[in-house]
């Protein structure tokens, strides 16, 4: 059974995706990212939590305005670094410590000796720390997704440079399509319409689920 049309102002609402699929959220284009950092300050103000901004550069003020927290890939990483100088410093110093202890021009209990250590403990350091923050990266990105129901509006996926889009997710607990349209309109929304996930989006994710 097909989903109904959605409505707004006695018209139909635009619609992208496969009707036939749950409604995924309410998309919306702005022309300046002012008028989106307004947008975003009004949604928080009213209640809502579960939307997304895109913008075809990053805009100043807008993860402020988003509430958006630090994110610990920097901490990761500098984990990560940690531990390759933990890993790289005990491959050298055990096994000529413990291992095989052979004192040779005061090496290597001389702190003098120490130089010799850094090539391989910069080396492993750089390769460990940029391996955890590619991968730290796409994990918190919540990637690999192949597919983003965004991508099912044409003006988003062919001229997402020339407009900042804004979409409020209908798993929000304060989402209803009149409401969240009409607040759109009313903050300067040049283009609306209501986006559907996809079809194999749905089967991919029931297929996870079991």
């Amino acid at each position: 059974m097909s989903a109904p049309l959605h409505q707004f102002k006695g018209q139909h609402l635009p619609v992208c995706g496969s009707v036939e699929e749950p409604l995924y959220a309410i998309g919306s284009r702005f022309d300046t990212p002012d008028q989106l950092i307004a947008a975003v300050n009004r949604l928080i103000g009213e209640g809502y939590t579960r939307y997304g901004c895109f913008t075809p550069y990053p805009v100043h003020g807008l993860p402020e305005a988003m509430k958006l927290h630090k994110s610990i890939l920097s901490f990761l990483v500098l984990g990560g670094g940690f531990t390759a100088i933990l890993i790289a410093l005990s491959m050298q110093l055990i096994p000529t410590i413990l291992i095989y202890p052979i004192v040779v021009g005061g090496k290597p209990l001389d702190l003098s000796a120490l130089p010799q250590y850094i090539p391989i403990t910069v080396a492993l350091t750089l390769m460990i720390s940029a391996i955890v923050a590619v991968k730290g990266m796409i994990l918190l990105g919540g990637m690999p997704r192949m597919n983003h129901p965004m991508l099912a509006w044409d003006l988003f996926s062919k001229s997402a440079s020339r407009g900042f889009f804004l979409s409020v997710e209908a798993h929000d607990k304060k989402f209803d399509v009149a409401e969240v349209t009409e607040l759109l309109h009313d903050l300067g929304a040049t283009d609306l319409i209501a986006i559907h996930q996809e079809r194999e989006e749905n089967e991919e994710a029931g297929k996870a689920a079991k």
